[in-house]
């Protein structure tokens, strides 16, 4: 392939000595991330688009190096997951961040969210725009993925499970494909 969208940066959240937030039964965040990356890159892999990843072991990554590991890479799109988390513990669901007033990024947002919210089954948070620095500091469209809430004890279980990680890293690389087939210009 020669066209850049061959490229995707995978970013795991957290890592190191900053494990994220951490379930009520000890499920560190950084865990979880680094666990599906490595599903969605296996699954574009099989697409034939060459993923590379911020971090493939449990090793601290600035949100700087983050940003500029996408931005060397040249790649077409960064995606970056995460867990969310609440002080209370009946938050739930899902939602999907793109930097505000992106129009691309908002598109590939809108493209993993459908199939995600669709294998995940968990409530629908929706798709919003936020400033957080890996979303600024990327030339390229990014989405932030908050896959559910570790803070919440049921969906803390959910996330552990390693067909739930398989299906939502497979809703991911679905939109990301997806995103690549009616990408706006």
């Amino acid at each position: 392939m020669t066209d850049r969208m061959a490229v995707v940066v995978l970013d795991a959240g957290h890592g190191g000595n900053d494990p994220g937030a951490v379930g009520p039964k000890g499920t560190r965040e950084a865990d979880i991330n680094l666990a599906v990356v490595e599903r969605i890159r296996v699954e574009l892999e099989r697409q034939g688009i060459r993923a590379e990843v911020t971090r493939d072991g449990d090793t601290f990554v600035s949100l700087q190096d983050r940003a500029a590991r996408a931005n060397a890479a040249n790649a077409a799109v960064f995606i970056s997951i995460h867990c969310n988390s609440a002080a209370n513990s009946e938050a739930h669901g899902t939602e999907v961040y793109f930097c505000t007033g992106s129009r691309r990024g908002e598109a590939l947002a809108r493209a993993i969210h459908g199939p995600l919210i669709k294998a995940g089954g968990l409530f629908d948070r929706g798709v919003k725009g936020a400033g957080y620095y890996v979303l600024r500091h990327t030339k390229m469209p990014v989405a932030l993925v908050e896959l559910a809430f570790i803070s919440n004890e049921k969906e803390e279980r959910l996330l552990r499970d390693e067909a739930f990680q398989a299906k939502v890293a497979k809703a991911i690389a679905e939109g990301i494909m997806e995103y690549r087939e009616r990408r706006p210009v």
